[in-house]
């Protein structure tokens, strides 16, 4: 693999709760969506109330984090932008946001990380919510405006991501109603789905008709849900194929035929293999699999497999297809994420527990595949355990370190896991296999 960078990826409203009344970073205007859906009817596990565990402060003093990322060998990160504390307000700019991002980018230099920044990770500014988001077409200008503005104010990062997921994001918010919403369907999520594809080509074309930014490397993630039969009978398949051209080949297709890309996020937790039908009186494991009256449906696992409490089940032969189908583009490939939840199911099992070697297996088993394909970065999600996992809350265990934070909730070290250790070396690994044979690395 011709990899250039690898690291971790983190949306830093997930680490930090930027834009909410739990954020750990004081004192920045703006609220984004997200704000007022932290509650217990949202957040799985919040009955308490307690929304600022989710977060820690790595703005205000980034140098104990940078560290981390150095220890761990890592050459970048990817984090997320939070337009909610850098716009508070249509068109007012967030100087103490911009001052902190400014400080951070330029210490992740000066340690030789290369930093790639996501624009948009789930999270809208509430004023642009008020205005229709992304349902309303009008406001893809706006959002161009600020991705110009951002882009522009930071000359020295050089790679740009639109959008994460704009697949999960219309999926989670207009179909499941899991992510914050004022209505919901099916036909909606289509709609928001292709603006969030129009935002993203406009925003590319922009910069590469711009001679002092054409050079920047503009991208877009998308995660590789492609559903599979369990069994193979025809209700399986039929719903397989539906499923999967809802949450995948619209946007791959879209890009097949619209290469709007200098790379591809490619993102992957494993194939979700969909059990639809008699269960012969077993009770299929899975985080929303239904068994009832001998009929079993929803994402599960074969006999003898393992579920994730993220969804889908442990599947990392599955990459193998992923990148096959990723490399069809014909533009660079960057794995802006991919990990696994070490909170399990094994079939035959009722409970979930957590599983310490299991992230570690996951890493072992992908990277012969990985090693198959002309990558130009590898992201891991994540570092920090116990950060919020949307409307799961910290149900899921995706993280691979234990983080330590003093009583402002800054950063301060972290407690590692046998998958970070893990990480760790192959990381330096890789950095050695770089300075040997940078041109075959």
């Amino acid at each position: 693999m011709n990899l250039l960078h690898f690291g971790s990826a983190e949306s830093l409203f997930q680490l930090s709760g930027l834009g909410t009344f739990a954020s750990a970073t004081p004192n920045l205007p703006g609220e984004c969506n997200w704000n007022r859906w932290l509650t217990p009817e949202h957040i799985e596990g919040t009955e308490d109330g307690d929304y600022e565990r989710f977060f820690v402060d790595i703005l205000t003093d980034p140098d104990p984090f940078i560290r981390l990322l150095k220890e761990m060998n890592m050459t970048a990160y990817r984090f997320s932008m939070e337009w909610s504390v850098m716009e508070p307000a249509r068109g007012v700019s967030g100087t103490q946001a911009i001052a902190l991002y400014a400080n951070f980018i330029k210490k992740l230099l000066e340690a030789d990380i290369e930093p790639y920044i996501t624009l948009v990770h789930f999270t809208l500014p509430r004023w642009f919510v008020n205005k229709g988001a992304f349902e309303n077409s009008a406001n893809i200008e706006l959002f161009k405006r600020y991705a110009l503005r951002m882009i522009r104010k930071f000359p020295e990062v050089n790679y740009w991501i639109t959008f994460n997921e704009a697949n999960i994001y219309a999926f989670q918010t207009y179909v499941r109603g899991v992510y914050p919403h004022r209505t919901t369907g099916i036909t909606l999520a289509k709609k928001v789905m292709k603006n969030l594809l129009l935002a993203h080509c406009g925003v590319y074309d922009a910069v590469k008709a711009d001679e002092a930014l054409q050079e920047k490397q503009i991208g877009i993630t998308h995660q590789w849900l492609k559903f599979e039969p369990l069994c193979g009978n025809f209700l399986e398949r039929l719903i397989c194929r539906y499923l999967s051209k809802i949450s995948h080949y619209t946007i791959y297709d879209f890009f097949k035929k619209n290469p709007s890309l200098d790379f591809i996020g490619v993102q992957f937790y494993g194939y979700p293999r969909l059990k639809a039908g008699w269960n012969g009186g077993i009770d299929y494991p899975g985080y929303k699999t239904k068994n009832f009256a001998g009929w079993t449906f929803g994402s599960t696992c074969p006999e003898g497999g393992r579920m994730q409490s993220f969804g889908p089940s442990y599947y990392p032969e599955s990459l193998q297809d992923c990148l096959e189908e990723a490399s069809a583009l014909g533009v660079p490939i960057v794995i802006t994420e991919t990990g696994c939840d070490s909170r399990i199911q094994r079939f035959g099992e009722t409970e979930w527990y957590i599983d310490e070697e299991i992230q570690k297996e996951y890493l072992e088993e992908i990277l012969p595949i990985l090693a198959q394909f002309p990558l130009q970065g590898l992201f891991i999600w994540t570092l920090p355990r116990k950060e919020l996992e949307w409307e799961r809350g910290s149900s899921c265990c995706l993280g691979v370190v234990e983080v330590c934070k003093d009583e402002n909730r800054r950063f301060v070290g972290v407690n590692h896991s046998a998958a970070s250790i893990f990480l760790r070396q192959t990381f330096a690994r890789l950095r050695q296999f770089a300075a040997t044979a940078p041109a075959i690395c």
